[in-house]
């Protein structure tokens, strides 16, 4: 039916290629530039040996993966804080007893493997 289509775009629907919706297209994006942003990828598309389109790609990819590594460090950081901020607690309640290095190392090593494990978005 030739009109569906239409009416769909018309409702704010997408419509991707045969059996895709809009979530699942990986076709191009255009995106306009501004002029000076247009050269400093240009220089850096030069610089890495790459045309304009792929070096967008690897730029934005490093970018999506830096807010990722990001985040987690935050997450990470979270993690200490709640931690000291537990001893800190105990130890003006007046338990002051010392962890051996069996327990600091038991400590990190959960740490880490709740990181490890943690879900990551992987940039595409």
């Amino acid at each position: 039916m030739r009109g569906a289509g239409a009416a769909r775009r018309n409702q704010g629907e997408e419509r991707g290629p045969a059996g895709r919706g809009p979530d699942e297209d990986s076709g191009p994006v255009s995106v306009v530039l501004p002029a000076e942003l247009r050269a400093r990828l240009q220089a850096e598309a030069k610089k890495r040996g790459l045309k304009l389109s792929p070096a967008i790609r690897a730029l934005l990819s490093e970018r999506v993966q830096e807010l990722d590594d990001a985040e987690q460090l935050s997450r990470a950081e979270e993690w200490q804080r709640a931690q000291v901020w537990a001893v800190w607690e105990r130890m003006k309640a007046g338990d002051h007893d010392e962890a051996s290095r069996q327990e600091l190392d038991s400590i990190f090593h959960e740490a880490h493997e709740a990181l490890r494990d943690a879900p990551r978005r992987r940039a595409r």
